[in-house]
């Protein structure tokens, strides 16, 4: 069969949504067994057998009797097409409808087959081509190509490893809530401080706070690794005296632990960039109040009181 006729060849929904599983399982272990199927879809396993033993007929899959299954080279292709819609309106949903990124996921998985092939590239074109979605998963490419981004799992860090967070793999509302949470979010960077033995849990340092992260979050969560990271500190966690530059804010909702309501990020952003407070700038801590007071700060020979919260939510490379 030609690459033209495979890329029209079209599946029901449903289909389009486990060969779309069946790719990421593939991905993250090789292969889909029945019953990772049975979790990822939430379906009866008498149903799941069902509807692979139809992909097999029609040629999308092969399925290996106690090794799950595998998508042919038809199936990847419906499956990257499908993937592809996906990320793209949730980059859509996030970038321009302003929805919070841990509900992103299942708003695009409701929306996807029903998205034509010129709605997608029209989509594509209005964000500006984006290479990953908000998750930082990569967007694969009309023709099926995909991004390598040189990331690893951060269960394959070895203690005082470094590196930035590339993408989260696991997209379940609860686990993006948790993660954005100790802003273990894409570009983020971290230190792995202690990884138990025998597949405990591990340390990670993210903006000068430890956090103690199960093992079976962490392969969700993955690295570029790198020789030096420059580690953000939350503003309102500097020492009176101490001078940084600002490496980013943190109020555009999903972007980290201090994630607010609809409209209301946009209006705090625009509040520090009035106050001059924007990435690269010079800020010095004068005094920092207690029991969650005001941050002073100097900024451009002027001197600002942060409440506590705006104060969390600016983040600097403290200066040695």
């Amino acid at each position: 069969m030609s690459s033209r006729r495979q890329q029209k060849r079209e599946v029901s929904p449903a289909s389009e949504e486990y060969l779309e599983t069946i790719y990421k399982l593939e991905e993250q272990t090789g292969s889909a067994r029945t019953s990772d199927l049975v979790d990822q879809l939430k379906v009866a396993p008498g149903s799941i057998t069902n509807t692979v033993e139809s992909l097999e007929r029609q040629g999308l899959i092969v399925h290996e009797p106690y090794r799950g299954v595998k998508l042919t080279e038809i199936g990847r292709e419906i499956a990257l097409r499908v993937v592809r819609r996906h990320r793209l309106l949730e980059r859509l949903l996030t970038d321009v409808l302003h929805l919070d990124w841990t509900k992103a996921h299942e708003a695009a998985c409701r929306l996807e087959h029903g998205a034509t092939r010129e709605v997608t590239d029209r989509i594509e074109e209005t964000l500006g081509h984006p290479k990953s979605c908000p998750h930082g998963n990569p967007i694969p490419t009309e023709s099926g190509g995909m991004l390598k981004d040189g990331s690893q799992s951060l269960e394959s860090l070895n203690s005082g490893e470094q590196g930035v967070v590339v993408k989260i793999t696991d997209e379940k509302p609860d686990v993006l809530e948790y993660l954005s949470n100790l802003n273990l979010v894409p570009g983020t960077a971290i230190e792995v401080e202690e990884k138990a033995p025998s597949g405990g849990s591990i340390t990670v340092k993210v903006e000068g706070t430890s956090h103690v992260l199960s093992r079976s979050l962490a392969p969700f969560v993955w690295i570029r690794k790198e020789s030096h990271v420059e580690l953000e500190t939350p503003l309102s966690d500097m020492k009176d005296g101490r001078s940084g530059v600002i490496t980013s804010t943190r109020i555009v909702q999903g972007s980290g632990r201090a994630h607010g309501k609809e409209g209301r990020g946009r209006g705090l952003e625009k509040r520090l960039m009035d106050m001059g407070l924007t990435p690269g700038t010079r800020v010095t801590v004068v005094k920092s109040a207690p029991f969650r007071g005001p941050v002073e700060v100097l900024v451009r020979g002027s001197r600002l009181a942060l409440g506590r919260g705006m104060a969390e939510r600016i983040f600097v490379k403290a200066e040695e």
